[in-house]
């Protein structure tokens, strides 16, 4: 099975969205970094990496706790935006282990008590289960099938038919330009048999990434998401 490679703008040429179909499945590509799959009314979102700050904290580093509010409400106006039901995280919901801003996360979830959330447990999401399942968030160890994708955070079995959507990677894409100008912009990565979604959480790291020929790259630049 081949990734479909039918790109189209949403509406006009004006549109911060895109939308990409993949396995017979139209998905739509927000510049707030995450994808809202139409047919099953779903966000699907990576890496937020909330409470991040607060882990710098316990170290020393003075960091504000309202670096991550604007994740926070960044989420709550896509739910608004789009008729939701619901959330896939794609690991590293948690930074670490519990702090005050837990407390924030837990606030918001009061907020929308019939959403349904799924984490997909990544290698930072160390919170103790029994935390994750008050927040009425179901947790799963290792991998979620929702076909004809198989969402993960990062270890998955190579050989699997579904398609792979994962995170933990922070993808992003290097560009050069004249006059030694440079930036380095999050990304969207589709190959052949897997997609990665770039991080939600602002207080993140990139990775710059190297596509393979025929890989789909859509990048997120000035509130649009944009082909390479």
């Amino acid at each position: 099975m081949t990734l479909n490679h039918k790109v189209q703008m949403i509406n006009t040429a004006q549109s911060k969205h895109l939308n990409v179909k993949i396995r017979e499945e139209e998905l739509t590509l927000l510049p707030e970094r995450v994808i809202f799959w139409k047919r099953k009314n779903a966000l699907l979102i990576s890496d937020l990496h909330l409470g991040k700050s607060g882990h710098f904290r316990k170290a020393g580093i003075a960091l504000p706790s309202s670096i991550h509010h604007d994740d926070i409400d960044r989420l709550s106006r896509i739910i608004s935006e789009f008729p939701v039901q619901k959330l896939f995280l794609l690991g590293d919901l948690f930074h670490s282990t519990h702090n005050r801003e837990w407390n924030h996360f837990l606030a918001w979830r009061k907020n929308f008590p019939s959403l349904e959330i799924h984490l997909i447990k990544g290698n930072h999401d160390i919170l103790d289960a029994q935390l994750i399942h008050e927040a009425e968030i179901i947790l799963h160890l290792e991998q979620f099938e929702a076909p004809p994708f198989l969402f993960v955070h990062n270890n998955y079995d190579k050989h699997s038919t579904a398609y792979i959507l994962c995170g933990h990677i922070h993808p992003a894409i290097h560009f050069t330009g004249r006059a030694k100008q440079s930036a380095t912009l999050p990304c969207f990565w589709f190959g052949k048999n897997s997609g990665v979604l770039p991080a939600f959480g602002n207080f993140t790291g990139n990775a710059i990434i190297s596509p393979s020929e025929g890989d789909l790259v859509f990048f997120i630049v000035e509130g649009k998401v944009k082909a390479l």
